[in-house]
């Protein structure tokens, strides 16, 4: 098992390079190829002393000794604090190449935009308790999918029909978010506009967590 907290502390005196292989010596692992190919892509310079990095280059080091071992779970709490955005995709890269080589992730971010591009199953958790749990796709089936039409005849009173939440119109330009059993007859009555686009969309992983809990933090009455 390899572990990798949010929150790094590393020896002042030593360089990043010799962490690094401090931490895979530790492990039972040894400094690869693989290691010098995410140095060189993480982009950190390893000459330098640990007291001299950033959060963000501290947290580098960490995940450049996780990537190099040879390990069948990886556990990542909040492994991106502290990165730029392109080394966040360096980490998602990393993450899915695991994946591809048949290894388990269990990852923990309060980033969702992060968590919806690498998970395949994930559990909700408020308050210390898991309030749902699922593959992503099967929980995207609770939540409503979202509407987005451009139509050429006029409008009726769409928000009142069974199943229209959120109804917004701009003109001939119309949102609105549906439940799933609702949609065809939604779709009935839409095809009646002439609409000249139209886009269906599941819900992202942040609108399914708010499917959950309402504005006060308790648990959403739909939640199931």
């Amino acid at each position: 098992m390899v572990y990798v907290p949010g929150d790094i502390y590393l020896w002042p005196n030593l360089t990043g390079g010799e962490t690094i292989d401090l931490l895979l010596k530790m492990g039972g692992h040894q400094h690869n190829k693989k290691t010098d190919q995410l140095i060189e892509r993480f982009e950190l310079d390893t000459s330098r002393k640990n007291r001299s990095y950033s959060k963000g280059n501290r947290q580098k080091v960490a995940l450049i000794a996780a990537f190099s071992a040879e390990a069948d779970l990886y556990i990542f709490d909040e492994p991106t604090s502290g990165l730029d955005p392109l080394q966040e995709l360096n980490f998602q890269k990393s993450v899915l190449e695991l994946k591809e080589a048949h290894k388990a992730v269990l990852l923990s971010s309060h980033i969702l935009s992060e968590v919806e591009k690498m998970v395949d199953r994930l559990s909700i958790i408020r308050k210390g308790e898991i309030i749902e749990t699922g593959y992503l796709t099967d929980l995207q089936h609770l939540s409503a999918l979202d509407v987005r039409a451009e139509v050429k005849l006029p409008i009726d009173d769409f928000s009142k029909i069974k199943g229209v939440e959120n109804f917004h119109q701009d003109q001939k330009k119309i949102t609105f978010s549906v439940n799933r059993q609702d949609l065809p007859l939604i779709m009935a009555r839409l095809s009646k506009l002439s609409p000249s686009d139209l886009q269906v969309t599941q819900p992202t992983l942040e609108e399914l967590f708010m499917h959950f809990y309402d504005s006060t933090g308790k648990k959403n009455k739909n939640g199931k």
